[in-house]
This record gives C-alpha cells, structure tokens and sequence, in this order.
C-alpha cells in the first residue's frame, strides 16, 4: 500500500505513521522527494507490530560513521526502515515488542532532534527564497501579471493569427522559466512553514 502525505511537522508524521500500523500494517520504505510512504500487510508470521520513530540528521556521515549510528540504534533495540547518511529523516522500526518505546533516552534528546529539523528548515526556506527574488529580479517579471512573463516586443498589440502564433509560441518558454520560479517560491514557503510549526530557535 503507497500512501502519499505531506507533513510540517516531525510529532505528526509519526503519529500518523504509527496509526496506519496500528491497522496492520507496516512501514517499509519513504520516498522523502514525492511524501511517498510505502506500506506492506502484517502477515501471520509477524510476532507483533512494531512502533516507528523518527531522528533527523543535519549533516551527511561517511559510510563508516553511518553504519556506526545505525548500529548505535540496532544495539537499543531499533533497526533502520529508511533513511540515507547525507542527512535528512531517518525512519526506525523497533526489532521487538520488547524494546524500548522510544529511540530518545530523555526528552531533551528528542528536543535537539526537533531543532535541528527546525534549523535545517529554516536555512533552506531563506536559501530557496532567495533564489527566488534573485530570478524574479533577473527575469524582471510580476508573478501575478502574465503579460510581464513574456518577452515578445509588442505582443499585446497584436492581432488576429499573428498574436496567437506568438503567443503559442512563446508559451512553453514561458511556462519552463515560471516554473521554476514557482518552484523556488513554494518550497521556500514550504520550509519556512516548517521552522515555524516545529518552533525554530537559533
């Protein structure tokens, strides 16, 4: 089963991983591109139904440092479901039902992995809307005015067939340099609502 889900904030994603493994399933794999999770039935083999937790890495590791914070985590009863060593979310799964329900010893450990989620996201959504009002500034165009978005002289006072032949012509360009700047726009915002739900502090 492939779920897809977008979330601002860690707490949130959990719980809601763990309640669709309440309703037997479990988690096998996360696409973090596409908020693609993928989950397989529970089958007469499986003892129990292990508890997801989530840690969040800033910083990338060499495969040797990796495979030691995975093997920190196996030791504690958690193994890895997805995850990569550049960073980001990694996903555990407990190993047994008689591992500790949690992969935090204290709550000040868990409070740290939140804020460098925070941090992380805060610092993209600046960098991603930077980009944007540099390429906004460079195309020189109005995102909300689709007049300014195209460079053909004269274009509106155009009429009849030799308006829409530039029109549909210029159009595709259009839409590619836009996009883009669209892009940078929502995934700047999108970061930055990130920081914010999840309470960035410096």
């Amino acid at each position: 089963m492939k779920r897809f889900h977008v979330f601002l904030d860690l707490n949130e994603e959990e719980d809601w991983i763990n309640a669709v493994q309440e309703t037997g399933y479990r988690l096998t794999a996360v696409n973090p591109f596409l908020h693609r999770y993928t989950f397989e039935a529970l089958t007469a083999n499986d003892q129990f139904n292990p508890y997801t937790r989530l840690d969040f890495r800033d910083k990338g590791m060499s495969r040797r440092n990796y495979q030691n914070y995975r093997q920190l985590f196996s030791d504690s009863g958690w193994q890895l479901t997805a995850g990569s060593r550049h960073g980001g979310i990694q996903y555990f799964q407990q190993k047994s039902a008689a591992s500790a329900n949690d992969i935090f010893s204290d709550e000040r450990s868990k409070v740290r992995c939140r804020r460098r989620f925070s941090r992380f996201s805060a610092i993209y959504g600046v960098v991603f809307l930077i980009y944007f009002f540099y390429i906004k500034g460079v195309e020189n165009v109005n995102i909300v005015d689709v007049k300014t978005w195209y460079f053909t002289p004269g274009l509106w006072q155009m009429q009849g067939e030799s308006f829409w032949k530039a029109l549909l012509f210029e159009t595709p360009f259009v839409l590619l340099r836009m996009l883009l700047v669209y892009i940078f726009l929502i995934v700047g915002i999108y970061y930055l609502c990130r920081a914010i739900r999840n309470g960035y502090r410096e």
